[in-house]
């Protein structure tokens, strides 16, 4: 299967050593971005014990609800939020990223809260199903949220970051439309691997960094 209990617990430990051992040296203003891959590789966690139920017939509440907390509350307002706050340049336009953010999240919050969660999986993924009006519309402000602030950043490695999960998810909708929220936390938990690489590379550029 293309993904799986080990494909999770794989990923999350490789997030949680790299997001551990570069917190270890990174400084203190780049723990924000240094966050971001412990934070994944905890919500890939989340998912591989969701695989472990979800193998034996039944599923986790309590692992779907760990899920979808990171999935669907943190990151929409976390991403823009450390985008601004690393950012000397277009603060305006990105503080209105970090509000259209903070209202997906809280809007989430309450789906959460007041509707329950289906779990089942479905062609080799997990699908998290439950029913929230204005799908599209709240779907494409968390996209612009993430995507927006990520790409109006006047920093290439937060670009780049933001076409790489652009790309994914483009190919995470064409190929794994019904379980996207799956998939595209997937990928994107790899491809935050990229602020390991840019936190290392400014300490190579450091002179004589202790």
């Amino acid at each position: 299967m293309c993904f799986s209990a080990t494909a999770s617990f794989i990923a999350s430990a490789a997030l949680l050593s790299i997001g551990a051992a570069t917190w270890a040296v990174a400084r203190k203003k780049d723990k924000v971005l240094i966050a971001i891959p412990l934070l994944f590789g905890v919500q890939q966690f989340f998912e591989g014990i969701q695989w472990l139920y979800l193998d034996r017939g039944s599923s986790s509440p309590l692992a779907a609800y760990g899920f979808l907390i990171f999935a669907l509350v943190i990151w929409p307002t976390y991403v823009p939020a450390f985008v601004l706050a690393l950012e000397k340049k277009r603060r305006r336009l990105l503080g209105v990223f970090v509000v259209t953010g903070a209202l997906v999240s809280l809007y989430f919050t309450g789906l959460l809260v007041f509707e329950d969660v289906r779990v089942r999986e479905q062609n080799a993924c997990v699908n998290y199903a439950f029913d929230f009006p204005f799908k599209w519309t709240v779907l494409g402000l968390y996209l612009l949220a993430v995507l927006g602030s990520l790409c109006a950043s006047s920093r290439p490695m937060f670009r780049a970051f933001g076409i790489a999960i652009a790309g994914m998810s483009v190919f995470s909708w064409w190929m794994y439309k019904s379980n996207f929220v799956s998939v595209w936390c997937f990928f994107s938990a790899a491809v935050s691997a990229l602020f390991f690489l840019y936190v290392q590379r400014k300490r190579s550029k450091r002179p004589h960094a202790t």
